[in-house]
């Protein structure tokens, strides 16, 4: 630990005539050298003090190697005075360490958030209301209901939950993980919505029911879900606690992320993270270890989307048979039917009538902006193409999908090409523009009005799960999960660059 400084008091002068005595110089230096003494003895002190009493400093190591460095953390929320959900409102977080497990809150300070790691403060957002004071000027601490008891007692039902982990992708298979957890415990999964990330900061969330048709995955699959909203209202609800047990590090040797403070803090609740028996990350591991509470009502851990599943079969039980809603299909189809122009009708021998088959076209996802630092890194020279391809590059593909479709090259056989992208640079959408491509903007086209504000990226993804032929990027997830929806919902292989 640096020394702090440390400017001494001016000393007295001893002075005769025109110069000090020796004397007086001699004691000076006295003086001086007793100074730094103490202060050296005051820094050693302050430094040995720091290293033994510090409850950051153990790194003890479980069975499975992840590290534990406390053993219970909280994260509490500075509640509104008037208890009630404002998405834009960022009051302060703080995470509060007990390294003996003893259940004593501090209440949390404004704008400070405490990394575990490295014993560091960071500053967050300090723009919060500050708790109602009492007449006597002392602040009112409002005292959090634990989130289990704001559920039916009576309704026999078990539940297990989780807290959204990074942007849309990474929930979206945080939630299958979920689902997997849900399934081998025998409970219904409370699903949290979709939850603004450190990518958009739009302080905003929407139900996955928008999108995906929930009622009809139960149906298929057998899996009982429930949504957080179903079970609590954002704008009543009463401050809650809700406490999550630790998986793979999560509130141990690792904060909780942007994403899950966000979610605590639109729905009015603080959590208290406690570690397992074991942290560990695999899903018949955590099974195990959360065996011991298979007779609570309620349990939360802190991150499915870490968890490792077995051959990764989380899309085939689950991911495929979230199909789109018909809102959202319809949106679509509605601005195809406006953009392109309609087949012709044919008779349908099955059906035995007439149907209009779908517009035909290639969909092109392009992943920039964020991507390009981390593609630059992990991707040089002629990797990169799988991870930043130029545009020059995806038309070469886009040609050989249109001669590989249309040999005969007839300019009717010729599919539209629409882009999604989060590409913003005048220069590259306007190679688009002049490769004739169509670039999906959800500025132009309002989605996010009619949607909400997830609604531009779910629309990207019924573009891109019903093209004739998707063009996707090798290293993203986002490109990844509508080839998937390629392959078992159409059949057809996703042409990666």
């Amino acid at each position: 630990m640096a020394s702090p400084k440390f400017r001494p008091a001016t000393l007295p002068r001893y002075s005769s005539g025109s110069g000090s005595t020796p004397a007086g110089e001699y004691s000076r230096r006295q003086l001086i050298i007793i100074l730094s003494f103490v202060l050296l003895v005051t820094s050693v002190t302050m430094l040995v003090f720091h290293v033994v009493a510090s409850p950051f400093s153990s790194n003890n190591k479980d069975s499975v190697g992840c590290t534990k460095d406390t053993d219970f953390t909280i994260i509490r929320w500075r509640p509104n005075s008037n208890n009630n959900n404002n998405n834009n409102n960022n009051n302060g977080i703080k995470q509060e360490i007990d390294s003996h497990g003893n259940d004593n809150i501090v209440a949390g300070d404004a704008g400070s958030l405490l990394n575990n790691n490295n014993n560091i403060q960071n500053n967050d957002n300090n723009d919060g209301v500050a708790p109602e004071e009492g007449q006597d000027g002392v602040v009112e601490q409002v005292e959090p209901i634990p989130f289990p008891e704001t559920l039916d007692q009576e309704d026999g039902v078990q539940y297990v939950t989780y807290l959204p982990y990074a942007g849309i992708t990474n929930q979206f298979y945080g939630m299958l993980r979920g689902m997997e957890v849900a399934k081998a415990l025998g409970r219904t999964l409370i699903i949290p919505p979709i939850t603004a990330s450190s990518h958009d900061k739009s302080k905003q969330n929407q139900p996955w029911s928008k999108f995906l048709d929930l009622d009809r995955f139960q149906e298929l699959t057998g899996t009982k879900v429930v949504e957080f909203h179903e079970l609590r209202d954002a704008e009543k609800a009463q401050f809650s606690m809700m406490e999550c047990k630790i998986t793979c590090g999560f509130g141990s040797k690792r904060t909780i992320d942007f994403t899950a403070k966000g979610f605590l803090k639109q729905w009015n609740m603080n959590v208290t993270l406690t570690n397992l028996s074991a942290d560990v990350n695999k899903l018949d591991s955590i099974t195990k270890v959360l065996a011991p509470y298979r007779r609570d009502k309620f349990i939360c851990i802190s991150n499915t989307y870490k968890i490792s599943v077995a051959d990764k079969l989380e899309w085939d039980r689950f991911g495929q048979h979230l199909h789109f809603t018909q809102e959202l299909e319809d949106f679509v189809q509605d601005y195809l039917d406006k953009n392109l122009i309609k087949p012709e009708a044919v008779y349908d021998a099955n059906l035995k009538q007439e149907i209009v088959p779908t517009q035909k076209y290639i969909a092109i996802h392009v992943r920039r902006g964020d991507f390009a630092q981390y593609c630059k890194d992990n991707f040089p020279g002629p990797k990169m193409i799988k991870c930043f391809p130029t545009t020059e590059e995806i038309a070469q593909r886009v040609d050989k999908i249109q001669s590989r479709n249309n040999p005969s090259g007839s300019l009717k056989e010729i599919m539209p090409v629409f882009v999604a992208t989060n590409e913003r640079r005048p220069e590259e959408l306007k190679k688009f523009a002049d490769l004739g491509w169509t670039y999906l903007d959800h500025d132009q086209i309002g989605t996010a009005e009619l949607l909400g504000v997830f609604g531009p990226m779910m629309v990207d993804q019924v573009f891109m799960a019903h093209a004739e032929a998707l063009i996707g990027i090798q290293m993203s997830t986002f490109s990844r999960v509508g080839a998937l929806r390629q392959r078992d919902w159409h059949n057809r292989q996703v042409e990666y660059m």
